[in-house]
């Protein structure tokens, strides 16, 4: 994959903390990242406390010791700098098929901001070439399995083997040795130093890269969920008053609130909005408690916001670099488990969201508005008479993302019961979430076919509200553009990639 065209030509990293966005605009769109005189001269003096450190000779964890459970074995003063090339190919043994390139950037761009705040005590040559390979396309060739999210060694270690002219990369599209990437880019390969091995390895780079692609993802999912269940409202005749200010208002979660507020901007103008003779009293669950599980969802994957841009701008050094005390300091900074936490609670409200997408999609199947089929209006949405996909694929769809739900962090396993007994995997956690994100796409995505066939049943097409009427164009569109003949699968994956991600 080569990324899209940017929105902003540059990203830059200086004083405020880097946001989500601005990785999505690095990793999807392929914006320049531009690093400030200020972070490049934190790098330098983080970088000279590891040469001072060394003439001291304190025994420092991985740079004159070896490291896990070897960690107070000593090594010789002419070994250093040939362990910290060893340490990356002790550690590149990852398994599985490559990251997408969009992943690697992201994960790139981690660890780049890591370096940054001067915890690591990377040479600046380390950081200047790992900018360069971002910015000049050079895409370590990155294995997706192999983490255990105590630092995603694994992964971190293709990228610094790429570095020094190992392993394989993608440039201009043809996977080829890292060293031709290199030199077809014109960037020499780094000559690591002591620390310098250590410093590209100890970092969460694909948990907190990959997770801030997730939370770009899930925030227009809650957008769009919100949208669809209106459009679903609409067609069953539903009624407006649960989505009113005075109901959200009265439980006042900010995420409720916000649901709330979306679904009201999602129904301006629609038939909903006026009082109507013959509407039930109240309408099914699934419906009714919208603004609240919306809004459940919305309060987790705001929780999940926090918890990535907290990791993208710290430091999780071992040992880690203090410029202030002119020391480096063994610690437990490498953990992310509120992370690892944050994607298992937003899987959770995710599966909740899918739950009532789920039971809307059967109401709007069997409970319908009776009418005559190919009512006028459907010369400007062309509807098919219904055959897409069926309730029976809305509910595997829902088995599948009730089991990505169930925790992952618990499941690890001691890897050094001398050294390494606790681990988050939060990687795990964090892919569990991007596969359900998937899975809970193509659910709405079904609704919303549902929702415009019933409303397609129906004798003139009533006035829709600004949100919903935007999705069920979208589903005319697909509809013209696809054809008669077109299965409910590739019908449904054109419909889910229009919605979420044109």
């Amino acid at each position: 994959m080569t990324p899209r065209h940017p929105k902003l030509a540059a990203v830059n990293l200086g004083y405020r903390a880097m946001t989500v966005e601005e990785v999505h605009e690095v990793a999807v769109h392929g914006a320049r990242l531009d690093v400030t005189r200020m972070r490049r001269e934190r790098v330098r003096r983080s970088s000279s406390v590891v040469e001072r450190a060394l003439k001291r000779g304190r025994k420092i964890y991985g740079l004159n010791t070896y490291v896990g459970h070897l960690r107070d074995r000593e090594i010789l003063p002419e070994d250093m700098v040939d362990y910290q090339y060893q340490l990356l190919a002790m550690h590149a043994r990852g398994i599985g098929d490559p990251m997408p390139v969009q992943d690697v950037r992201a994960m790139m761009l981690v660890r780049i901001v890591g370096m940054s705040h001067g915890g690591s005590g990377a040479h600046p040559d380390v950081f200047d070439t790992l900018i360069r390979l971002l910015n000049a396309g050079v895409h370590p060739i990155v294995p997706q399995g192999g983490s255990v999210g105590a630092s995603d060694l694994t992964q971190m270690a293709a990228v610094g083997l790429v570095l020094t002219g190992r392993g394989e990369a993608i440039y201009h599209g043809e996977v080829m040795p890292a060293a031709a990437a290199l030199e077809k880019a014109e960037i020499e390969c780094c000559q690591l130093r002591p620390k310098d091995g250590l410093a590209l390895i100890s970092a969460n780079g694909m948990s907190i890269g990959t997770g801030a692609l997730a939370v770009v993802d899930m925030e227009r999912l809650s957008r769009l969920a919100d949208e669809i269940g209106c459009l679903s409202l609409e067609a069953i005749g539903g009624n407006f008053e649960p989505l009113s200010a005075e109901v959200t208002g009265a439980k006042p979660f900010e995420g409720q609130l916000a649901a709330g507020k979306h679904m009201r901007e999602s129904l301006s103008g629609s038939y909903l909005e006026d009082r109507r003779e013959g509407a039930s009293v109240q309408d099914p669950v699934s419906f009714r408690v919208m603004p609240q599980v919306h809004g459940a969802m919305r309060e987790y994957i705001a929780f999940a916001r926090h918890a990535v841009e907290i990791e993208l701008n710290s430091s999780g050094d071992n040992p880690m670099v203090s410029i202030r005390s002119d020391d480096l300091i063994s610690n437990g900074n490498f953990d992310p488990l509120v992370l690892g936490l944050s994607f298992e609670s937003v899987r959770l409200a995710l599966a909740h969201v899918a739950m009532l997408s789920e039971r809307r999609i059967n109401r709007l199947r069997f409970h319908g508005i009776p009418a005559g089929r190919m009512a006028a209006w459907r010369l400007r949405f062309p509807f098919r008479p219904y055959a897409g996909p069926s309730v029976h694929s809305a509910s595997a769809l829902l088995a599948e993302i009730k089991h990505l739900a169930n925790p992952v962090t618990l499941a690890t396993t001691l890897v050094n019961p001398d050294a390494e007994d606790h681990s988050t995997l939060a990687p795990q956690s964090v892919t569990l979430a991007r596969t359900l994100l998937r899975r809970l796409q193509t659910l709405l995505t079904i609704e919303a076919v549902m929702a415009c066939d019933v409303l397609g049943d129906a004798p003139e097409l009533p006035t829709l509200g600004a949100g919903s009427l935007a999705v069920c164009e979208a589903v005319g569109d697909i509809t013209t553009e696809m054809g008669e003949d077109t299965s409910a699968a590739v019908f449904c994956e054109a419909l889910r990639k229009r919605l979420f991600e044109s």
